[in-house]
């Protein structure tokens, strides 16, 4: 026999709050969990609203900056310049140790291990080169992620951004309001990742799924939407994002230099595309570290 205040489906308290029982059979609260539910919904909405606001000031400022920039009046950009440009200290590298290697200056292993012959450093040789040679030298032998993660931290790396932000390639460090939307966009990308993890850990324990769903869609989109606008002000992967005048200066030498190395200097085409531009298999196969035929 039902007592007055019950019902089939639980118990309604006073608050007119129903509650259903638990696996134990004592009545569970319900409105705690929609209530945390909606307040991680609700946070993920701000986050979302914060990186899209951020992401279309960022897209004005881009439109800003190539609407109208005329060209550039100078000499062209030499190999690594362009390397950083299009990939930034990775692509330094790889070119630095194709060239070296070409020329006989360090000797690749089919293991992929650099090392140093016994031709002295130069001082006419590339600032990069001579980084790449010191770090080998005192390795006695160096793999190929070893030599990117050196110069990525090196001075000679710090010294060819500088140079192309003095040529108008690079956005300065430093305040400025681009530098400080980036640097806006990338705390929200982090709190994007807060926020999945939060969902993801109040679903399991609440067991209440379609909001949790709901937020985790939301916060998706944001992180892709905020990834995309990093990765393009980042350019090829320098630290410092990419003006108008770097994107006409690699679309041009793109024109001039396509992909397969129909020009002939192979050098600006490393720059600009990478080792799979390199002609010499055995050479290619020692830098990736594979043998022979599986390098690309």
């Amino acid at each position: 026999m039902w007592r007055q205040g019950e019902s089939r489906r639980g118990n309604v308290t006073g608050e007119g709050r129903v509650t259903g029982p638990d696996a134990s059979g004592r009545p569970r609260p319900r409105g705690r969990e929609v209530g945390l539910d909606v307040a991680l919904l609700l946070l993920s909405g701000i986050v979302a609203l914060f990186t899209a606001i951020t992401v279309h000031d960022l897209r004005r400022e881009r439109r800003t900056w190539d609407d109208g920039v005329p060209a550039r009046d100078g000499p062209p950009l030499t190999p690594y310049e362009l390397a950083c440009l299009a990939g930034g200290s990775g692509r330094v590298a790889e070119l630095a140790v194709a060239l070296l290697a070409g020329n006989g200056t360090i000797r690749l292993s089919l293991s992929g291990h650099a090392h140093r012959t016994v031709s002295p450093l130069s001082g006419a040789r590339h600032p990069v080169e001579r980084a790449v040679l010191a770090f080998v030298r005192g390795r006695r032998g160096a793999y190929l992620h070893e030599i990117k993660r050196e110069l990525r931290r090196s001075p000679a790396m710090t010294e060819l951004e500088d140079l192309l932000t003095r040529l108008g390639m690079l956005v300065p460090d430093g305040p400025g309001f681009v530098t400080d939307l980036l640097l806006w966009l990338r705390r929200l990308r982090a709190a994007t990742l807060a926020c999945v993890l939060l969902e993801v850990v109040a679903m399991f324990v609440q067991r209440t799924y379609w909001i949790a769903v709901i937020g985790l869609a939301v916060l998706t989109f944001t992180r892709v939407g905020a990834q995309c606008e990093l990765r393009w002000w980042a350019g090829g992967g320098t630290t410092r994002p990419t003006t108008a005048w770097a994107r006409q200066e690699l679309g041009r030498a793109r024109e001039r230099h396509p992909r397969g190395g129909a020009s002939g200097d192979m050098a600006v085409s490393i720059a600009l595309y990478g080792l799979s531009e390199l002609r010499d298999p055995l050479m290619l196969a020692a830098i990736y570290r594979l043998e022979p035929g599986q390098g690309g």
